[in-house]
């Protein structure tokens, strides 16, 4: 369940919602009490958007029986025509659990400086706790070793067909990788 108000721009969000991530089966529906709440806030002006928001889940991890807080931000400018346009979105999350706290952070830009090219980039750093111990029985709380691992995204789209139902296009990309030295072992340095 959701409602908006929104103002000249401004627009406040409240959502209720089942926290539980979905099980491995995405063809069915997960159904389940609505035991989670949400906020947002956000704003637009011009080329300009946006927003914070808060959530707290309950149980969102099918094998932990710990609630999480999550919190967002976001601004994202926006300029052009369709042909020439210039997008740029920067985000940042922080997930709070019972075994601390996780961040990431996203910048992302798409340049389209003529009809039929577009050049795009995104760069990402987030902290995961993947290889620890597991799971802890209800009660045992202490903070789990996090790695902080990074992405760099740097690509581009020709142009093949455009139409009323969007574009088709041919393109490639290249991807690094910063893998901190506890992962290095299982991850290796992709690239």
């Amino acid at each position: 369940a959701r409602a908006v108000v929104e103002w000249r721009g401004a627009r406040l969000e409240g959502a209720t919602f089942r926290g539980r991530e979905p099980d491995e089966r995405r063809t069915d529906l997960d159904l389940g009490r609505l035991d989670s709440q949400a906020v947002r806030i956000g704003y637009t002006r011009g080329n300009w958007d946006g927003q914070v928001s808060a959530a707290w889940l309950t149980r969102p991890e099918r094998l932990s029986t710990y609630d999480a807080e999550r919190r967002t931000a976001s601004l994202s400018y926006l300029r052009g025509d369709g042909d020439r346009t210039v997008a740029v979105t920067v985000a940042a999350g922080q997930n709070r659990e019972a075994h601390g706290n996780l961040e990431a952070y996203l910048a992302e830009a798409v340049a389209r400086p003529s009809r039929g090219w577009a050049a795009y980039s995104r760069v990402e750093w987030l902290d995961k706790d993947i290889l620890d111990a597991g799971f802890h029985p209800v009660g045992v709380g202490h903070s789990h070793r996090q790695s902080r691992v990074g992405a760099f995204t740097l690509g581009g789209v020709k142009d093949l067909v455009t139409g009323a139902f969007g574009r088709l296009g041919v393109g490639a990309d290249v991807t690094t990788y910063r893998v901190p030295a506890n992962l290095q072992d299982s991850y290796g340095r992709p690239l």
